[in-house]
């Protein structure tokens, strides 16, 4: 008797097991998985008036918040780079910039930056997605010296990693600044923009 219950109850719990799980792979008719277009802009900023450029009109509204904060007269915009994610995806970015913005230069920076963890916020909230990790990095020429030739460069690395943060839908949110290792105070200034596709 004791042996036959317990095949039962072992039976049971393997039936309610399996329609947990049958039950959580099932979406309601017609529901499309939740997919971003993610687009972040490396803006650099200097003092050298050679390297003015007016920013997207898109970038506007950050735009007009660095200038006030940091009484900036020059913003060039260094690359914009696009992915796509789904709901609680990841993405990894690996890439060549030209951040210091010398157009014959052979010293490019290298950039590697990631977003993990981007989702629907958990309470529904509209127009927001959250995001578990934020993390860019660069490798960034340095001069390290002078020759009557030549200029020795080394590479430095610079980075920014922020963990949990929301961020609202089709509007650029500035996610931080990275200082460059410039004598004329330039900065990174990173910015995030997510927008919802369906297709």
């Amino acid at each position: 008797m004791r042996k036959h219950f317990f095949v039962v109850a072992i039976s049971i719990s393997l039936l309610t097991l399996a329609g947990s799980i049958f039950a959580q792979d099932q979406r309601p008719a017609g529901s499309v998985e939740s997919s971003f277009e993610i687009t972040l802009s490396v803006i650099a900023s200097s003092n050298d008036a050679a390297q003015r450029s007016d920013l997207p009109q898109a970038l506007a509204p950050v735009s007009r918040q660095l200038r006030s904060a940091y009484g900036l007269s020059n913003l060039r915009l260094v690359d914009s780079y696009i992915g796509r994610v789904g709901n609680n995806g990841a993405m990894t970015y690996k890439s060549l910039a030209n951040i210091d913005g010398n157009v014959q230069s052979n010293t490019p920076s290298f950039l590697d930056w990631q977003i993990t963890g981007l989702r629907n916020t958990a309470n529904g909230t509209p127009n927001s997605v959250f995001i578990l990790s934020f993390r860019f990095g660069a490798r960034v020429p340095v001069v390290i010296g002078q020759s009557a030739n030549s200029s020795p460069i080394q590479y430095e690395s610079i980075g920014l990693t922020t963990d949990r943060m929301t961020a609202s839908l089709n509007s650029p949110v500035l996610i931080g600044t990275v200082a460059l290792p410039k004598a004329d105070g330039g900065r990174v200034f990173l910015v995030l923009n997510v927008s919802p596709v369906t297709n």
